[in-house]
């Protein structure tokens, strides 16, 4: 058998170590659909070359991965790339990392490949339109569609994230809710006019993402043509950026209305509360004016400077409010006429008296009354009841008078007998002169 010349072996030799050795990285892009060649990666170097920064660094590396995603969805629609083209993808993105000054132990310390993948598979969707049609998605839409630079408007977005991946993922691992996430960033970057950039920095807090000198591009790599696959049907499927621009417009316009609105009414209530309450305590001054609008102490000074003999009498005063308390709103009546009403009242120190109320009208002369105090109040015998005091107002006079606990002489003199009261002595001592009578009288008629 003739053996192999030499030429022939270093042939041989020569294909076997070209099949053995790595392919270069253009060969490795090749297999991968992603695009890494938009961002300037000195940012994100600086970043992971610190030793305090690797939290960071993994989030730029995750955002860069996301947004490169998101190109790759706008012309595939779906989720990431296909799960067979995942490890070329991690590959690339490491190998591309490394060549622009990024640690190769970034990809290491980060994840790459385990916790930040290149498919997003989430709870079984794998399509834009899956994700864009899943229960409360809408609310990240709302809630995310503002400009998220602002500090506030960030974390109402994220926090409308979370709660839609909790009730979307539940009680999962932080590789399926990190996942979960990335495919929420790409499915809602693809709906409009969104500005990718400023998304990516919110929902992994990279801000300083907006800074790199970018080129993005919605078109494929090279060696992969776009299939006929556009953003519109998502669009078109749910309500895009400008539906919730809109529909945050109008939000922010009704509170702008409906808030000053609130206040005016508030407002013009508490106006008309106060107005009213000041009419009703006007009214009542004008009543209390009309019941105790005459001075008693002009009306009666004169009468007791007018006493005879320069004598001078001292009544007590009373007040309406005194009177009514002490009849019980002059419901204790004792008797009267047409002009006069006479009730028993009790005062506030526990005196019993009896309260005579004497109708009048502010035309009447009070003279008259004046008189009439001043006589009273001089008459004093042991046998009339004493007057006590006055009430005086602008309708009623009041006299207050001692109070004749077993009635008055016309009840005695016309034998009122519901008005007498006898003391148990006294019936004895009127049984004692019926018997002595009747003896008397028994020991006259034994005689004759």
């Amino acid at each position: 058998m003739r053996r192999p010349g030499p030429l022939l072996c270093a042939a041989l030799a020569a294909a076997a170590v070209a099949l053995l050795a790595p392919l270069p990285p253009a060969a490795i892009a090749a297999d991968c659909p992603l695009d890494f060649s938009w961002p300037n990666f000195a940012l994100i170097a600086s970043v992971c070359s610190d030793q305090n920064g690797h939290s960071k660094c993994c989030r730029y590396i995750n955002a860069v991965l996301a947004v490169s995603s998101a190109m790759y969805a706008n012309t595939t629609g779906t989720l990431g790339v296909p799960s067979e083209l995942a490890d070329a993808c991690i590959r690339n993105i490491s190998d591309t990392f490394v060549s622009n000054g990024i640690l190769p132990t970034a990809a290491s310390f980060c994840g790459l490949g385990i916790k930040i993948q290149a498919s997003y598979q989430c709870v079984g969707m794998t399509t834009i339109v899956q994700m864009l049609q899943s229960p409360n998605f809408s609310d990240v839409t709302r809630n995310c569609a503002t400009s998220l630079p602002d500090a506030v408007s960030c974390k109402r977005c994220l926090n409308s994230g979370l709660s839609y991946l909790r009730h979307l993922v539940g009680e999962q691992d932080n590789v399926t809710l990190n996942t979960c996430r990335d495919a929420a960033f790409v499915a809602f970057v693809s709906q409009g006019n969104i500005s990718t950039l400023d998304t990516a920095g919110c929902f992994f807090s990279v801000q300083e993402l907006s800074a790199l000198q970018v080129n993005i591009s919605t078109s494929s790599p090279a060696g992969y043509p776009a299939p006929n696959i556009s953003p519109s049907p998502f669009a078109s499927q749910i309500p895009g950026e400008h539906v919730a621009e809109v529909s945050s417009n109008h939000h922010h316009s009704y509170k702008r209305v409906i808030f000053p609105a609130v206040g005016a009414l508030v407002t013009g209530l508490s106006v008309t509360l106060l107005v009213v309450l000041i009419l009703l305590i006007r009214r009542k001054s004008k009543e209390l004016e009309k019941i105790e609008g005459i001075n008693p102490l002009k009306v009666l000074s004169s009468c007791v400077t007018k006493g005879q003999e320069g004598t001078s009498t001292i009544f007590g005063r009373f007040s309406y409010a005194e009177m009514r308390r002490a009849t019980r709103n002059f419901s204790t009546t004792l008797g009267g006429n047409d002009n006069a009403t006479i009730f028993k009242g009790q005062l506030s120190n526990g005196s019993v008296v009896a309260i005579k109320r004497i109708e009048s009208s502010p035309k009447q002369d009070l003279l008259a009354f004046c008189k009439e105090m001043e006589f009273l109040g001089r008459l004093h015998h042991r046998h009339l009841v004493g007057l006590k005091g006055y009430c005086l107002t602008k309708f009623e006079r009041f006299q207050v008078y001692e109070y004749m606990e077993n009635g008055s002489l016309k009840d005695h003199l016309h034998c009122n007998t519901s008005r007498l009261m006898f003391h148990s002595h006294s019936m004895s001592y009127a049984t004692s002169f019926v018997e002595l009578c009747a003896e008397k009288h028994s020991s006259l008629c034994s005689v004759r």
